[in-house]
């Protein structure tokens, strides 16, 4: 049997059991990724050939690597299991995941980000400042409904997430949540979501349609960064300078910081944002009165 076929049988056996977001996500990966795959017989396909190919890709992280691989070694688990293969290419393949450290905005960065949004459409204005002033996963914003955002409560009710693949629930069960509506933004919030009531979603095209990913807001984002001479980091930026802003100058806690990122446990807040922190030690201030009288 060819991979192809195989492929094709995988997609087919999974369409019922993914959600549709990520049944297109894996079938793209497949059809960009694993071609290269598509004309060798799979009893051909050795250990080797797939160091290779993983080796060869150099558009991606390990992280990206790690999934192209994951997917690889699902699709020959199915060969095992109909006696096609007696042994996984895949089975001791490893890639070494190095996490990204994080590179947040400094306070100064962010109103230098936003003032200069000014210049721009109001809802690049808003979108930015709910990824600053929230935590909100870009994907998040985008599937924001009016209905979500409850301005005399002032809570923000997560539900789920959209990407180039589509609608679906968020990364996981914890990140289905409410989050607080702070001042700074709430005004401009309030003022936003009375002038588009009548939307369905926060952020609409002039099709009234949710936007499929964050390419436009991230094509007027890319040029403020440039006009600002500040290196360029990904939208999802403003969920860790929210992150880490909030831990230096805020009185809660990593637990509460966990529950308004979504995330099921302080862990990430401590193996990531505290951790950078304690690297800015050195630039601790010495002055701090510790004990108020």
């Amino acid at each position: 049997m060819y991979f192809k076929e195989l492929a094709i049988l995988f997609l087919d056996i999974k369409k019922g059991l993914y959600k549709i977001s990520t049944y297109y996500k894996v079938e793209g990966i497949i059809n960009n990724r694993l071609s290269l795959f598509f004309s060798y017989k799979i009893s051909d396909i050795k250990p080797s050939f797939i160091k290779f190919w993983l080796s060869s890709i150099d558009d991606v992280g390990s992280k990206s690597k790690k999934h192209y691989l994951n997917i690889l070694n699902q699709i020959f688990k199915l060969a095992l299991d109909d006696d096609l293969l007696s042994k996984n290419p895949c089975e001791n393949i490893k890639i070494i995941y190095f996490k990204p450290k994080i590179n947040p905005f400094s306070s100064f960065e962010v109103n230098q980000i936003l003032e200069k949004s000014l210049n721009y459409n109001y809802k690049l204005q808003i979108f930015l400042k709910i990824g600053f002033y929230t935590g909100m996963r870009t994907g998040e914003i985008l599937a924001l409904k009016i209905k979500e955002i409850d301005l005399e409560k002032r809570i923000i009710y997560i539900n789920s997430t959209r990407s180039r693949f589509g609608e679906g629930t968020p990364k996981t069960f914890y990140s289905i949540r409410k989050i607080p509506i702070f001042n700074i933004l709430y005004t401009d919030l309030k003022n936003f979501v009375l002038s588009n009531k009548n939307n369905t979603y926060l952020f609409e095209t002039q099709y009234n349609k949710p936007y499929r990913d964050d390419f436009v807001f991230c094509k007027f984002y890319k040029q403020i960064l440039k006009d600002l001479s500040l290196s360029y980091r990904r939208p999802y930026t403003m969920r860790h300078t929210f992150a880490t802003n909030f831990l230096l100058n805020s009185n809660l806690s990593p637990l509460e910081l966990s529950k308004i990122l979504g995330h099921s446990s302080p862990e990430m807040v401590y193996k990531v944002y505290v951790k950078y922190i304690d690297d800015l030690k050195d630039n601790f201030k010495r002055d701090i009165q510790i004990y108020k009288i």
